[in-house]
């Protein structure tokens, strides 16, 4: 361990972190060699409710990174100094992640990015300083519209979902979110033997947003989540999405489901933004059976690029009518 480093251990209070350093820095050295960078570029990804400057990826030194990083694998505390670390690490987090086929080993590294709220939204902003805001910016009066739009494309939707017809603003935001897989065509997933078969629009609906009834035993949903997974490869409710306790224009609890952790956000829209920035800031792609509706909110809300060869003809005459002024 160099000099530098001894001195910011000792001027954070960290000196008893020396052993825990030179041992993570060998796990370090292992994993690396095991890293093999993707075939294809990555798409990026997005931002949060409080502006940050991003950093830049030589702002670091690598002594000063790995002092970082030892401390987040150990400390959730105090908030301040978690996000502070977190938003100057994130560049070469961010980097690891898009050349990184392992998922798992970036997380265990970084485990605060998804034990912590906020940490997805910070990478996403560093990633897409101008659409850290955008969902929110763009939703309200213009996110109505899709129910307008709606009303146009026949009652075909309203056999799969009820929507009051006194409504508050608050709750006509949220049904709009619910209406979405019922107005986009479902995507189609394959089988290990080849076989290609479309989802149905409850599935899209489930893999979009799990409504689950009050007071369910989140633990108890993780497990039984896991079992299907690990009994399943092709299971339809693919990480990330978002679970949401209760009626479903009133919900008591809202989390965002990602690598088998509920992380608990304040609302359902906090919940839909984290889950899609989380799909760019860990590079994975949208679920199939709701791939749709993630790709409206793409275009027609956050403005990123990448796909449009791929948008459905549906997709796209919504995006239009979302989009006039």
């Amino acid at each position: 361990m160099d000099d530098f480093v001894k001195e910011k251990l000792a001027e954070w209070g960290l000196s008893s972190l020396k052993d825990i350093f030179e041992q993570s820095r060998l796990r370090n050295i292992r994993r690396r060699s095991f890293i093999t960078p993707r075939k294809d570029d990555p798409t990026p990804v997005q931002p949060t409710p409080t502006p940050v400057q991003p950093p830049s990826e030589n702002d670091l030194s690598d002594a000063e990174s790995t002092v970082m990083v030892t401390w987040l694998k150990g400390n959730r505390q105090p908030a301040t100094q978690v996000r502070d670390f977190m938003l100057k690490t994130a560049p070469r987090r961010l980097k690891l992640l898009q050349e990184c086929q392992e998922l798992g080993e970036v997380l265990m590294e970084y485990p605060r990015l998804l034990d912590t709220p906020g940490m997805v939204e910070q990478d996403f902003e560093v990633m897409y300083p101008s659409k850290a805001t955008k969902l929110y910016e763009m939703w309200g009066s213009k996110g109505r519209r899709v129910l307008q739009w709606a009303e146009t494309q026949g009652s075909s939707w309203k056999k799969y979902i009820t929507i009051p017809d006194e409504l508050t603003e608050d709750q006509a935001d949220l049904a709009v979110f619910h209406i979405l897989p019922y107005l986009l065509p479902p995507g189609f997933h394959q089988s290990a033997q080849g076989k290609r078969t479309k989802f149905s629009k409850v599935e899209a609906a489930r893999a979009f947003i799990d409504i689950q009834p009050v007071g369910t035993n989140i633990p108890q949903y993780l497990r039984l989540l896991e079992m299907d997974l690990e009994a399943n490869q092709e299971a339809i409710r693919k990480q990330p999405y978002v679970l949401a306790l209760g009626d479903m224009l009133s919900p008591t609890q809202v989390f965002l489901m990602a690598e088998r952790l509920a992380i608990e956000h304040d609302s359902t829209i906090a919940a839909i933004d984290a889950c899609f920035k989380a799909f760019y800031v860990l590079n994975i792609e949208y679920p199939p059976a709701c791939k749709n509706v993630w790709r409206f909110l793409q275009h027609a809300c956050y403005g990123v690029e990448g796909g449009e060869r791929e948008i459905n003809p549906t997709v796209r005459s919504l995006i239009t009518a979302m989009k006039k002024e």
